[in-house]
């Protein structure tokens, strides 16, 4: 049994091609994982789980619901806002912290491997 066996992360990206990238890395590191195409998406599924997840990675530009409305929606929410979320952008915005309402981190698109998983292993 690996080391992260147990911890939950949900990937919410509207891009398929990073939700199955993510994953793949995530579970070959030992986390279980879900997916959401928007943050929508991300709400309606966090209200479904039984056991929340351990982090969020969230995308910062989507369809439906963005980012910074989900961010927005969560710190309302007393069942999902202390859940530690690390944004995901292609932007290079200094004010990102801000905006997002102090996530747990950022990490700047096009994303590495190695940062994804030091990012992670460091909030959970």
């Amino acid at each position: 049994m690996q080391k992260n066996s147990g911890k939950l992360i949900l990937i919410v990206d509207d891009s398929k091609d990073n939700q199955d990238l993510l994953k793949l890395v995530l579970v070959s590191k030992g986390y279980s994982v879900h997916c959401a195409s928007n943050g929508q998406e991300a709400l309606v599924m966090l209200f479904e789980l039984s056991i929340l997840p351990d982090l969020i990675l969230l995308d910062a530009k989507m369809p439906v619901m963005d980012g910074y409305e989900f961010r927005a929606q969560q710190k309302k929410l007393a069942r999902i806002k202390d859940i530690p979320v690390v944004v995901m952008t292609g932007d290079s915005d200094t004010n990102m912290g801000r905006d997002m309402d102090e996530p747990s981190g950022v990490l700047i698109k096009p994303l590495q491997m190695k940062s994804i998983i030091e990012v992670i292993s460091s909030h959970l």
